[in-house]
C-alpha cells in the first residue's frame, strides 16, 4: 500500500541564508513524544542535484518505464549524509538502539506525474510496503514536495514548511530495522468535506522484517550550527544552486 505522506509544523531557525564552502555541517538533535525518542547527531550537505527545474511540470518530470522520476531537487534542499545517535520506540521493544547510518537513495520512480517529486526521491523498496523517502533536509523550511489531488476548497494544494519534507530520511538501526523520520508540515490537512485536521508535527515509520509500523511525534529540537557556519553554508549552498540556474539556462538556449 502506497502511504502519501502529509507534513506539519517544525520551528524554522530564524531567516538563515546558505553561504559558502562545500563542507558538511554536523547537527545535534533529538526527538521525544512518550515511548518514542531519538537524537545524536545529523550531517548536512549542499545539494548537488538541486535545481530551478524543480516545481516546472515542463521540466521537473521524464517518463520512466514504472513512473515518472523528477529531475531536480529544490534550491532550497540541502542532503543529509550521515546519522548517527539512538531510537526508541517502546511499544515495538525498541531501547536505545543504535542508529548507524542512512539507507543511500535509489532514485526510484513516482507512480503519479506530479512536478513537486524530488530527484532524489526513494523508495524503502520497489516492492509493498512501499515507504518513501528522500534524504533531503531544508534550512528554512521544506517546500511542497508532495501535491494533493483534490480540490483546493477541500484541501491545501500541497505540503510544506519543515526541516524535513514529507518523504523525511531513512535511518538505518544495528539491530537491521529502519526508520523513516518525516515531517507533517507546517500547515493544516483538511479531509474530503470534513472539519480540518492538524497533524502531529512528525511523522515515524518503522519498518521490522520488511512491515511498517506507523506513528507521530509532537516535538523535534535541533541544536543548529553557530551563525558564522549558517552563513557560511548559505553562500556555498546558494552558489551551487545558482551555478545549477546557470547550467539549465544554458542548455533551454541549446536545446532551443
Amino acid at each position: 500500500m502506497i502511504r502519501r505522506k502529509i507534513l506539519a509544523a517544525l520551528p524554522l531557525v530564524g531567516a538563515l541564508t546558505l553561504s559558502a564552502h562545500a563542507e558538511a555541517s554536523t547537527i545535534n538533535w533529538h526527538l521525544g513524544d512518550g515511548g518514542v525518542s531519538a537524537g545524536g547527531t545529523l550531517t548536512i550537505l549542499a545539494d548537488p542535484n538541486s535545481g530551478s527545474d524543480f516545481g516546472d511540470p515542463t521540466k521537473n518530470l521524464v517518463p520512466s518505464g514504472h513512473g515518472y522520476v523528477g529531475v531536480a531537487d529544490p534550491l532550497s534542499a540541502s542532503i543529509i549524509t550521515n546519522v548517527t545517535g539512538v531510537f526508541s520506540d517502546s511499544a515495538l521493544g525498541i531501547k536505545n538502539e543504535a542508529i548507524t547510518g542512512i539507507l543511500a537513495n535509489n532514485y526510484a520512480p513516482h507512480f503519479a506525474p506530479d512536478p513537486t517529486i524530488p530527484y532524489s526521491f526513494s523508495y524503502y523498496t520497489p516492492m509493498n510496503p512501499m515507504v518513501s523517502y528522500d534524504n533531503l533536509f531544508y534550512v528554512n523550511g521544506s517546500p511542497q514536495t508532495c501535491s494533493i489531488p483534490s480540490p483546493p476548497s477541500l484541501m491545501p494544494p500541497g505540503n510544506y514548511g519543515g526541516y524535513f519534507d514529507n518523504y523525511g530520511v531513512m535511518l538505518t538501526l544495528a539491530n537491521g530495522d529502519y526508520v523513516d523520520l518525516y515531517s507533517n508540515g507546517d500547515i493544516q490537512a483538511t479531509q474530503l468535506g470534513a472539519l480540518p485536521v492538524t497533524l502531529p508535527p512528525y511523522g515515524v515509520v518503522v519498518i521490522q522484517n520488511g512491515v511498517p509500523d506507523y506513528t507521530n511525534a509532537q516535538s523535534l529540537a535541533f541544536n543548529t550550527p553557530e551563525p558564522s557556519t549558517w552563513a557560511m553554508m548559505v553562500l556555498g549552498f546558494a552558489g551551487l544552486g545558482f551555478a545549477g540556474y546557470r547550467r539549465a539556462g544554458k542548455a533551454a538556449v541549446v536545446a532551443a
